[in-house]
């Protein structure tokens, strides 16, 4: 019989640290922290939808029953007094699929129990969020399977003519051509993929920075140019210009890499800010298009105050 070494896996922000059985073939194996009974409905997953007892189960063995935080294996930041609960994109991206060292739940638990638990640590806890995530919220941050893609993409071309000219209109009025894939089931203002003609000019900007938005501030002062929302609607802001200059605009922008810096005094970078400014450029009544995106989590940029940094891709007709 092979021998079997227990092995916690810390949660790094969620969890009643789970157990995983590990035999000598290296094979991980997922132990309920609760009983079978309690826990599972025919392997089905977690049963219960009270966010109280979720946090209780899956969080309070990391960041403790009242949120406060805890250091150990690692570092599990305090829930109490969170600022960076106060929008619920944050805490179900992170629920669903996990960041660092600790692993998503979105397999363990349906999209009710995330938002359920999502709500519990944005109202309870010390905290007084008023909870603002929906279902449609978690079920956009859900991994695209490549089965629906694929099906998606299938179910396009069955209806589409081969004929058909799947145009797009720039700011100025003229057909780019591109064929923008949106994310199929989902409302995330981001792309699956961007399909660039042939006969068309791809545009690389360089990479552009935040501008100062308080001048009295002292340099080298984070008030300088502001939180990560303000850096973020700065630097796009910056962005458009630019493009402006050569006969774009953000209607043509097709690619986007995001650096963002955390920071100071926080444990990541602050994603829900940087959304915060992005979505009024994107995907917005006056300029609903949308570009493919990443974001990355960097150490640091050229300028220390910097939080923002953003490149972009644009196409010419």
């Amino acid at each position: 019989m092979k021998s079997r070494f227990l092995s916690v896996l810390a949660m790094a922000g969620l969890g009643t640290a789970p157990v995983f059985a590990q035999d000598d073939s290296g094979t991980e194996q997922f132990i309920s922290p609760v009983s079978d009974e309690a826990m599972f409905e025919g392997g089905g997953g977690y049963t219960s939808t009270d966010g109280e007892e979720l946090y209780n189960t899956f969080c309070a063995g990391c960041h403790m029953p009242a949120g406060e935080g805890a250091s150990g294996a690692g570092e599990y930041p305090p829930l109490s007094g969170n600022p960076r609960l106060e929008f619920a994109a944050y805490p179900i991206t992170i629920i669903v699929n996990g960041q660092g060292g600790m692993p998503g739940l979105g397999h363990l638990l349906s999209d009710e129990q995330v938002l359920e638990v999502t709500s519990y640590i944005q109202s309870d806890l010390g905290n007084d969020y008023a909870p603002d995530g929906t279902l449609q919220m978690v079920a956009d941050t859900r991994p695209v399977e490549e089965g629906e893609v694929l099906a998606e993409h299938e179910v396009e071309e069955e209806n589409v003519d081969p004929d058909r000219e799947d145009m797009a209109e720039d700011g100025g009025g003229n057909e780019t051509g591109v064929v923008r894939h949106r994310i199929p089931n989902s409302n995330f203002p981001i792309l699956l993929a961007a399909e660039i003609p042939a006969d068309a000019t791809l545009v690389y900007l360089s990479g552009t920075v935040p501008q100062v938005v308080n001048p009295d501030a002292a340099e080298g002062s984070p008030e300088r140019y502001g939180d990560t929302t303000a850096q973020t609607v700065s630097t796009l802001a910056s962005i458009e210009q630019k493009l402006a200059s050569i006969g774009l605009d953000m209607a043509d922008v097709v690619k986007m890499q995001v650096y963002l810096v955390s920071p100071e005094g926080a444990d990541a970078m602050d994603f829900a800010g940087f959304m915060e400014g992005y979505v009024r450029f994107f995907g917005t009544e006056t300029q609903p298009e949308l570009p493919t995106r990443s974001v990355f989590e960097v150490a640091g940029l050229a300028n220390p105050s910097w939080l923002v940094e953003i490149e972009v891709v644009a196409v010419r007709p």
